[in-house]
């Protein structure tokens, strides 16, 4: 981690159908860093991941990213295909598990050489070589999942967003995927990780975020509304 942000956002403010559903002071992210951001059902947080990828405008904020600072609107244009939003149930397209990782690569116009070295390694690194040829609508939810995060990871997002991926994995899932976000923390990848429960990934984190109805929670969030997480029990 070299502490390098690449986003910053600061007096954030989403309201929809009528509720304000996210009133933030400010949030850092910094390269290498993995976040868990954790809160109860309903409080925020996938609306939290989707500004931050550039899926959803926010009302106003002020966004610093890679150091140029712009409004809310220009800042989900810049946000958007460099911050990848993986949801628990993640989408697959039509045909195989390599079909589904070429598909950013093509959209990207890379060589179809270039794009079968890097989706063989690409499998090889999240272990998934023997399902290459496998229907993707065909796997396991651990299995989709691990397609998802491949599928992400081929494409050097500077930010991922992971939305309680692993609300629904077995155990062996859940430990094979923390396996890949550390993997991807050691490659200078930035990782926010939704969840409403305490579970293992925090022994990976850097950094807690507590939402709670929209807001940071001010009970364990000071003045940088982030709290570090502890290691080896001290």
């Amino acid at each position: 981690m070299d502490g390098t942000s690449i986003l910053d956002i600061r007096a954030l403010s989403v309201t929809l159908n009528g509720r304000r559903v996210l009133d933030i002071e400010h949030i850092p992210v910094r390269r290498g860093e993995v976040v868990m951001l954790a809160g109860d059902n309903g409080s925020g947080k996938t609306t939290l991941l989707k500004v931050m990828a550039g899926l959803l405008t926010a009302d106003s904020a002020v966004f610093t990213c890679l150091g140029a600072q712009m409004a809310a609107r220009p800042a989900a244009r810049f946000c958007r295909g460099r911050h990848i939003y993986l949801h628990q149930t993640p989408y697959m397209f039509d045909g195989t598990v390599e079909d589904n990782v070429a598909y950013g690569l093509k959209l990207r116009g890379r060589a179809p050489a270039d794009r079968r070295i890097e989706i063989r390694d690409a499998l090889a690194w999240a272990g998934l070589e023997h399902l290459v040829h496998r229907d993707a609508r065909q796997l396991s939810t651990g299995e989709r999942q691990r397609v998802a995060l491949t599928r992400a990871r081929i494409l050097a997002p500077s930010l991922l967003l992971l939305d309680e991926i692993t609300a629904n994995m077995d155990q062996d899932s859940r430990r094979r995927t923390y396996t890949l976000i550390a993997d991807l923390k050691r490659s200078g990848s930035s990782v926010f990780f939704a969840t409403h429960d305490h579970e293992p990934i925090e022994a990976l984190c850097d950094h807690r975020l507590e939402l709670e109805h929209g807001r940071l929670h001010t009970g364990e969030i000071h003045a940088a509304q982030v709290v570090p997480i502890r290691r080896g029990g001290a």
